[in-house]
C-alpha cells in the first residue's frame, strides 16, 4: 500500500536581525500563505518591541499565528506550543493555504519540523532537592550537558531548569520523532561583522520607538523582575537599567554584546538543521521564491 504524502510546509530559520520576518511576509503574499511564529518570547502578550514581534501593520500584510498567546508569567512549555501550533498549521492547510514557520527559537521550530513526541515525567523529589541547592549557572551547565541548546537554557528560570533536568535525566522530554509534515527549511544569516552591525542598528532603532517604555510598563503592571530577567537580552538589561541595577551604558553595551553572543549560539543550533542557506549578498526574496516554487511543484 502506497504511503500517503505528508503535507508541505516551509520553515524560515536563522539568526536574530537577519530578516526572517520580512521574508516570511513576502513568501506568504506570493504563495497564498500564513505565518506561524516560532518564538518563545513572542507568545507573550505585551512583549512586542523587545521580542521583535511584527507590528499590527505588518500583520495586515499576512496572517500571523502564535503571537500574544498567553499573559506574562503564565507557564508555557514547548509542548504547549507544539500542540497549539499543530492546530494552526492543520487549519491553514485545510483552507488550501501554505503554512510558513518563522522564528529563532530552535527548540520550538524543531518541535514542529521534527515532530517531537512529548511524554510526561513525574517529579523526582530526591533529584529536585539536590538541584534546588545549586546556583543558576550550575543548572545551566547541567542541562546543556544533557542535550539542551545553550541559547534556550540561558532563557530558563532556576525552577524551569530543574524541571528540564528532571525530564532529560529520565529521557522524558521526547521519544522517537514523528514528523507530520514535509518541510522546506530556508536559513538566513549574514557574515559575522555585518550581522553585528545589523544587531546594533536594530537596537538603535527600537530604543526611540519605546522599547524601554515597554519594559517599564510591564513592571508597572505587576510583571516580576525575575520573569523579565529570565527572558534574557532586551528584557533582562532594560529591567535592570530601569530598577537602577546598571547604568545606561552598561545596559546598551551589555545588550549589544549578549545579542551578538546569542546569534552565534543560534548559528551553532541551526547548522544542525541543515537548511538551504540563502545568499544574503544577492536577492534573497527571489532565491527563496524559486526554492519554494520548486518545493511545492
Amino acid at each position: 500500500m502506497k504511503q500517503a504524502k505528508k503535507p508541505k510546509i516551509v520553515a524560515i530559520i536563522g539568526t536574530t536581525a537577519s530578516g526572517k520576518s520580512d521574508l516570511g511576509i513576502h513568501l506568504a503574499q506570493k504563495f497564498n500563505g500564513e505565518v506561524v511564529s516560532c518564538d518563545s518570547r513572542q507568545v507573550y502578550k505585551g512583549l512586542d518591541l523587545g521580542s521583535g514581534k511584527v507590528t499590527k501593520e505588518e500583520q495586515k500584510l499576512a496572517m500571523h499565528h502564535m503571537l500574544d498567546v498567553v499573559s506574562p508569567e503564565q507557564k508555557y512549555s514547548v509542548a504547549d506550543f507544539q500542540r497549539e501550533a499543530y492546530k494552526c498549521i492543520d487549519d491553514i492547510l485545510s483552507r488550501g493555504r501554505l503554512p510558513i514557520l518563522v522564528g529563532g527559537t530552535g527548540l520550538y521550530v524543531r518541535a514542529i519540523t521534527d515532530g517531537y513526541n512529548f511524554v510526561d515525567i513525574k517529579p523526582n523529589e530526591k533529584l529536585r532537592a539536590e538541584l534546588e541547592k545549586l546556583p543558576r549557572e550550575e543548572l545551566i551547565k547541567k542541562v546543556i550537558k544533557l542535550g539542551e541548546n545553550e541559547a534556550e537554557a540561558q532563557k530558563l528560570s532556576p525552577s524551569h531548569l530543574v524541571r528540564r533536568i528532571e525530564k532529560l535525566s529520565e529521557n522524558g522530554v521526547k521519544t522517537q520523532n514523528n514528523p507530520k509534515y514535509e518541510v522546506l527549511k530556508l536559513g538566513l544569516t549574514f557574515p559575522r561583522e555585518e550581522l553585528k552591525q545589523k544587531i546594533k542598528q536594530r537596537i538603535d532603532k527600537r530604543i526611540p520607538l519605546g522599547m524601554i517604555e515597554e519594559v517599564k510598563g510591564l513592571l508597572e503592571s505587576g510583571v516580576s523582575q525575575e520573569f523579565l530577567d529570565n527572558l534574557g537580552l532586551e528584557y533582562r538589561y532594560i529591567s535592570r537599567y530601569i530598577t537602577g541595577k546598571i547604568s545606561y551604558s552598561e545596559f546598551y553595551e551589555g545588550l549589544r554584546k549578549d545579542t551578538n553572543a546569542f546569534a552565534k549560539r543560534q548559528m551553532t543550533w541551526f547548522k544542525k538543521d541543515n537548511p538551504i542557506w540563502l545568499n544574503t549578498s544577492k536577492n534573497v526574496a527571489a532565491e527563496a521564491e524559486k526554492l519554494v516554487q520548486n518545493f511545492l511543484s
